[in-house]
């Protein structure tokens, strides 16, 4: 007799539920951190509009320099990042 009852008993956990409440959650949280976000976008975004003609002035006397050095740089990452890739995908086998 237990077992007919049994068998329409809720279940101790509702897997569902609790991933649409973990989902809900996270939403919550990712919204919260970008409105936290947004007086920090404004305050940046205020110091570099005041500092524009300063960075442009430097631009321009360090531009025949930088390409070179962006180039180098572009390469060294890209270096990092094929040995990184190769140690993770050599190291499994």
């Amino acid at each position: 007799m237990n077992a007919l009852f049994a068998a329409d008993a809720a279940p101790a956990r509702d897997l569902g539920f609790q991933a649409d409440v973990a989902r809900r959650i996270a939403r919550q949280r990712a919204w919260a951190t970008v409105v936290a976000l947004v007086p920090w976008l404004i305050a940046a975004t205020a110091v570099l509009w005041g500092l524009q003609p300063a960075l442009a002035a430097a631009a321009d006397q360090l531009a025949p320099t930088l390409i070179p050095v962006a180039m180098i740089l572009t390469l060294v990452v890209g270096s990092l990042a094929a040995a990184l890739w190769l140690t993770r995908r050599l190291g499994r086998a």
